[in-house]
């Protein structure tokens, strides 16, 4: 049988555990990093588990111990696994088993109990030193490439796997932070010559265990997933289908012909208000339009945005070296304009506040002229979107 591994850390309810598990006939025969074997025996009510730290150098007990053990009336089980290393699996405590009820501790003297554990309190210490702000810089990083490239996880297929990102990186912070939390107390107890129980209840280290493990395993599950699913796996609906207004303008506002209905897909966006792309037409056969719309909850991250569509334009011109593709609409923050005569395409680039439209336009039309329609759009979603 296995069974999800408690943290070693929590030493009394470990052999708490492992000796209530033994009077139910099942007695551990491995114990690794997140699972524990357990093979079928005889129930027996007085069984004992003691687990002792393994020192700097890790690995199983040389023969002098346990021989020595032995003859006080403890066997060796088996050491509980962390990792591996270029020396082999590296461990963290030795699990000693006692079938006489009447054989004496291990430890009888708290302050070589409390000794024992030093290398694993010093490891505890600098993991909460070195692991904590190690992890705030790449949370920090990640919030920071979201607030600089706005774009990708504005679209929700993307966006989730951002928010779940955060989690995974906290949930890490908080196990590091939790298991050393705990050694540290629990020698602390030792230090002050308390009397440490051997046996405490494992209920709630078995809870932590399950919450821990069930929250790593659907993180990286919906992560992979949505690493795998494109952008275009959102259908695009006929805007009909839509209860509410769709932030566009349609070919027959600018005075084109309709190009059948339009269809557009709503983005439901962690870092952002809305989200939508609209398109009406076809680009085989023009007229047709294709827009972007974003509502964000902050303006510095619609700045942010706009640099980033701009940039994705300098494939095709350099708008640095350019300043006339820059246009003064009113009622507009910014507007950006570049029309290529010869293709009859057009780019417009819009910030109001916090919303950044996008258009891209293929036909007879002058989006200049109409620019005065995309700022009232922009005007009335002000309110739709706070």
């Amino acid at each position: 049988m296995r069974k999800l591994a408690l943290d070693p850390m929590e030493v009394p309810a470990v052999q708490a555990w492992l000796e209530d598990w033994a009077a139910r006939g099942w007695y551990v025969e491995s114990y690794g990093r997140n699972l524990v074997s357990f093979a079928r025996g005889e129930r027996r009510e007085n069984i004992r588990y003691r687990l002792q730290p393994t020192g700097r150098e890790g690995g199983e007990p040389d023969q002098d111990t346990r021989e020595a053990y032995r003859e006080m009336g403890w066997t060796y089980v088996c050491s509980t696994a962390v990792g591996r290393s270029f020396s082999g699996v590296r461990t963290e405590f030795h699990i000693w088993r006692c079938e006489d009820p009447a054989a004496p501790e291990l430890d009888t003297d708290q302050t070589l109990r409390e000794e024992a554990y030093g290398d694993l309190l010093r490891r505890g210490w600098r993991n909460i030193w070195m692991g904590v702000p190690l992890a705030a810089a790449v949370l920090a990083l990640i919030l920071w490439l979201v607030w600089n490239r706005p774009r990708q996880y504005l679209l929700d297929l993307r966006a989730s796997s951002t928010p779940l990102m955060l989690c995974f990186y906290g949930l890490l912070v908080l196990h590091l932070v939790s298991r050393s939390v705990r050694l540290i107390r629990f020698t602390r107890q030792l230090r002050r010559e308390e009397p440490a129980p051997q046996r405490a209840p494992w209920g709630w280290a078995r809870a932590r265990v399950w919450v821990f493990q069930g929250l790593y395993a659907l993180i990286l599950l919906v992560m992979i997933g949505s690493l795998f699913r494109p952008y275009d796996s959102r259908p695009y609906l006929p805007v009909s289908q839509y209860e509410g207004a769709v932030p566009y303008v349609s070919l027959t506002e600018l005075g084109t012909p309709a190009a059948g209905e339009a269809e557009a897909v709503d983005f439901h966006s962690f870092w952002g208000k809305a989200a939508w792309w609209t398109r009406e037409g076809s680009y085989e056969r023009p007229p047709c339009c294709d827009t972007e719309y974003y509502s964000l909850r902050f303006p510095s991250m619609a700045e942010n945005l706009e640099e980033q569509l701009l940039w994705q334009w300098s494939f095709v011109m350099d708008i640095g070296e350019h300043p006339e593709f820059r246009a003064a609409v009113p009622g507009a923050d910014s507007a950006w304009y570049w029309r290529d005569v010869q293709e009859q395409r057009q780019h417009l680039v819009l910030r109001r506040g916090g919303r950044v439209l996008e258009v891209l336009y293929w036909g007879e039309a002058d989006l200049m002229e109409n620019v005065g329609r995309y700022v009232e759009m922009l005007k009335s979603f002000e309110l739709i979107n706070r």
